[in-house]
């Protein structure tokens, strides 16, 4: 019997192995461990680098919380100022310096962008 870990368990119930070859029950019958055929060399490799790289994805989980979070608190207080007539000038004019960072910072890199996919498309029509 094969359980979705492809381990098998002898008649007996006893665990008969996790690694890939033949192993031997209790009851002298030899069953096979790896039922379901063997892992390929992608599969463990892709499994090493994700176990060396979970720290890292991790870390970058544990530092991006706190910005999220905040993010998150200032949408929805966002939406709730944009509601109310007496705060959405207030709302706007607070917004305004943030958004207009966001543009200065970002402008520039979308230009380039536009500029290197403009002068790419050039070079592969020439």
């Amino acid at each position: 019997m094969s359980t979705y870990t492809k381990n098998l368990i002898a008649e007996n119930g006893a665990l008969v192995g996790f690694g890939f070859g033949r192993a031997l029950t209790r009851n002298s019958h030899t069953a096979t461990v790896a039922a379901n055929g063997k892992a390929t060399l992608v599969k463990h490799v892709k499994n090493v680098a994700l176990f060396f790289a979970a720290p890292f994805i991790g870390l970058a989980y544990l530092l991006a919380f706190p910005l999220v979070g905040f993010a998150m608190l200032v949408w929805i207080a966002g939406k709730a100022a944009m509601k109310s007539d007496k705060a959405r000038p207030i709302a706007l004019a607070l917004a305004a310096p943030f958004v207009a960072l966001a543009f200065v910072t970002i402008g520039p890199i979308v230009g380039l962008g536009a500029l290197v996919l403009t002068g790419a498309g050039a070079l592969l029509k020439a």
